[in-house]
């Protein structure tokens, strides 16, 4: 007798997606890891474990301090986002000038483009709704190939009444 058990190496999935604007155009295209990736749903908690870092007391808030939203949207642009085709950043020049610049993907670029980006916000809600989409079709295909684990050997709910019980229960009396 054996207990086969499939040891998995690697859960994350990550796949390009086209950002779109209304008539269907694409503006860009990102790489988009699964919701589930462990170090977005670490920095998730920390996000939500800052009230208690920090404490209730709003009169010691600084400028150093981040909103709530803007750790959503660092999460998001550090862990969600695995690379980009096709941003393009329009800054202005020390003259007044528009300078274009079509940054390689990196943490504080993306964080950049979610935070300060005239679109961010709507970039952060794409990029999380396929993130959702991707783990989700990731565990419906894990879970069709594996399959569902099942009880090994039927068992009943409730032992209360059976034989089994009632001896091991006389046997700890004695």
């Amino acid at each position: 007798m054996a207990l086969e058990v499939n040891i998995q190496r690697n859960k994350d999935v990550s796949l390009w997606r086209e950002y779109k604007d209304e008539e269907g155009n694409v503006l860009a295209e990102f790489k988009i890891r699964g919701i589930g990736y462990k170090p977005y749903q670490v920095a998730l908690e920390r996000a939500n474990n800052q009230i208690t870092a920090k404490g209730f007391d709003v009169a010691k808030a600084s400028s150093d301090d981040k909103l709530f939203h803007e750790l959503l949207l660092e999460a998001v642009a550090c862990h969600l986002i695995e690379d980009w085709k096709g941003v393009v950043f329009v800054e202005e020049g020390p003259n007044g000038e528009q300078l274009k610049s079509e940054p390689a993907y990196n943490a504080e670029n993306a964080t950049k483009l979610l935070n300060m980006g005239d679109l961010g916000v709507s970039i952060w809600s794409f990029i999380r709704t396929e993130s959702e989409k991707i783990q989700s079709d990731a565990n419906q295909y894990r879970d069709d190939v594996v399959g569902k684990s099942q009880h090994s050997t039927p068992t009943p709910t409730s032992t209360r009444g059976s034989r089994t019980t009632k001896k091991s229960k006389e046997k700890s009396l004695v």
